[in-house]
């Protein structure tokens, strides 16, 4: 399992400054097409419709709008989100005043007669998206109240009518607007309620799924903690006993007898396989402990070169060989040098141990402008579909390769990933069953990610 990156605290919120922010500024982009939008209605209804509209005051509100959208934006570049009464009280402030003006297009162009009278409910929509249950309401009601008071000002004769072309004259009588009103109490007020209702059952998904992560999150961190203690533990009496078995061994010589010189040789390569769990382990508690202070340029050419003159001499007895394919020109990036290196070690040691007898190993470097690739190809038993994905868990070895080799802690392809995702790169593998196998690791030039430091 990869090691997940810890949720920060506003985040983990559905309504926090940070978020409020992020839905604010998608909130700021509509508002600069509404204007242009109105724009483009006054400018075109008019030539093509042959609607006299009062074409300066509703300019003047498109450009109001627009202008206070413009101070909106450069506050939000200028204010870090941290304040979460501040910004939602920004966001109040704003929709306040785009109902304002709605209300001011809205009695511009027909009123009641309008059909666009329910684009209101965008606001409420939009609410719903913003805040929680009772604010929620609150911008309907406030849109309601807008609305009325236009209407009922209109129809006392207190605000000047300006009247649709073509609409009839029923849309002046006292029924029809009450009718009118009434539906648009509704639409709103319901819209209210069932964005409120959705946004609530949204939330509570979202709660439990980050209470779930972070469970997942302190599981993974027990886990390499004990992963830790295990390696620290196991490690000083492993290589003790192995030790003094390879003492026995050689002090015993040809004295010894051939069952008890069998029965120590087989000791020290279980020892050594141990050895290596130990090691593997203590690679694993490694990962996600990068900084930048452990990063330097490294020559990736001649690091791959390095581990496939270290591999030559153990694929060479299998009658394998083992093969470069690299630039002319050095190929060097910043990274962990430790990391890398254990990389494609992982890499190249299971493309030997599980290649076929006098099959080809193949490690191609290749620089792609802002990222490298790395490829390890073998000719050997191949990985079935199933266990593509499964060969990245801890421990887990497929019974083609338990069937082919002994040895292997099931720990090398995790790690491999591992440093990988800690790098800033990914690992992709292409194989079909007994073709062989190729390891694709796709590395950036300099790791993006902000993890803490390299362990040592």
């Amino acid at each position: 399992m990869e090691q997940m990156a810890a949720i920060s605290p506003d985040s983990s919120h559905f309504v926090s400054a940070a978020s409020l922010r992020v839905r604010l500024d998608w909130f700021n982009k509509l508002r600069w097409g509404a204007a242009g939008t109105l724009l483009a209605a006054v400018l075109l209804i008019g030539l093509l419709a042959g609607i006299p509209l009062p074409v300066v005051p509703l300019l003047t509100a498109a450009g109001v709008l627009a202008a206070l959208n413009a101070i909106y934006v450069a506050r939000n570049r200028r204010v870090p989100p941290t304040d979460i009464r501040a910004e939602i009280r920004l966001v109040k402030a704003q929709m306040t005043g785009d109902l304002i003006l709605l209300t001011i297009i809205l009695n511009l162009t027909g009123g009641v007669e309008n059909p666009l009278l329910y684009v209101y409910v965008i606001h409420v929509i939009i609410a719903a998206l913003l805040f929680k249950g009772r604010e929620i309401f609150s911008i309907a009601w406030l849109a309601i109240g807008l609305f009325t008071a236009k209407v009922a000002g209109e129809y006392l004769g207190l605000l000047p009518h300006h009247h649709l072309l073509g609409a009839s004259d029923l849309t002046h009588e006292l029924p029809f607007i009450l009718v009118t009103l009434a539906s648009f109490w509704f639409v709103l007020l319901f819209s209210a309620y069932m964005g409120a209702v959705i946004m609530r059952h949204n939330r509570a998904i979202k709660d439990e799924l980050v209470r779930r992560q972070r469970l997942l999150i302190e599981a993974d961190r027990a886990k390499l903690e004990f992963y830790r203690y295990v390696a620290h533990e196991v490690k000083s009496p492993v290589a003790t006993a192995q030790s003094a078995v390879e003492a026995a061994l050689e002090l015993g010589g040809d004295a010894l007898p051939p069952q008890v010189d069998d029965l120590l040789t087989r000791a020290v390569g279980r020892l050594e396989q141990a050895a290596s769990i130990v090691r593997n382990l203590a690679d694993l508690t490694r990962s996600g402990l990068l900084a930048p202070e452990n990063l330097r340029p490294v020559n990736v050419t001649a690091l791959a070169a390095k581990v496939v003159d270290d591999f030559r001499e153990l694929a060479a007895r299998d009658g394998q060989t083992v093969e470069l394919e690299a630039p002319a020109v050095p190929v060097v990036i910043t990274t962990s040098e430790s990391m890398l290196g254990k990389v494609v070690t992982n890499l190249l040691s299971n493309a030997v141990r599980y290649n076929r007898e006098g099959g080809r190993v193949r490690l191609c470097l290749a620089d792609q402008g802002d990222t490298i690739r790395i490829t390890v190809a073998d000719e050997g038993i191949g990985i079935e579909p199933d266990d593509r994905e499964r060969i990245f868990d801890e421990f887990y070895r497929s019974p083609a390769a338990q069937a082919k080799s002994g040895l292997g802690t099931g720990l090398g392809l995790p790690i491999v990933r591992r440093f990988v995702t800690d790098l800033g790169g990914a690992v992709a593998v292409d194989s079909r069953p007994g073709e062989g196998a190729v390891f694709a690791v796709t590395l950036p030039r300099r790791p993006g990610g902000g993890a803490a430091r390299e362990a040592t």
